[in-house]
């Protein structure tokens, strides 16, 4: 599912860094990958989403559109952010390469 938040950002698990179904977001200027406890400056992604839907308003929204909205906001318990997510990789990575 992809739903344009604003002109600015869009939420999406339809992108390879969106981890088993849950949505990430995506800033459409810089293509920035970001999961719900990234900063973005002083707040965090969960936060950017929860005011977009605040500034459209609920009304806006389908009702499953909500729910995939819901699944991201929750996500800021016991997620990694994308930062933790590419530490994670590199170091399997290196540990791959140890062990050839």
């Amino acid at each position: 599912m992809r739903i344009h938040l604003t002109n600015s950002w869009t939420l999406t698990d339809e992108h390879p860094m969106a981890e088993r179904g849950k949505p990430i977001l995506i800033d459409l200027g810089t293509w920035k990958v970001f999961h719900p406890r990234d900063r973005i400056g002083a707040v965090s992604a969960a936060q950017i989403v929860s005011l977009a839907v605040e500034q459209r308003g609920k009304n806006d929204f389908l009702p499953e559109e909500i729910h995939f909205i819901s699944r991201f906001i929750e996500g800021t318990h016991g997620t990694q952010s994308a930062q933790e997510a590419q530490m994670a990789g590199t170091k399997k990575h290196d540990e791959d390469l140890a062990l050839a």
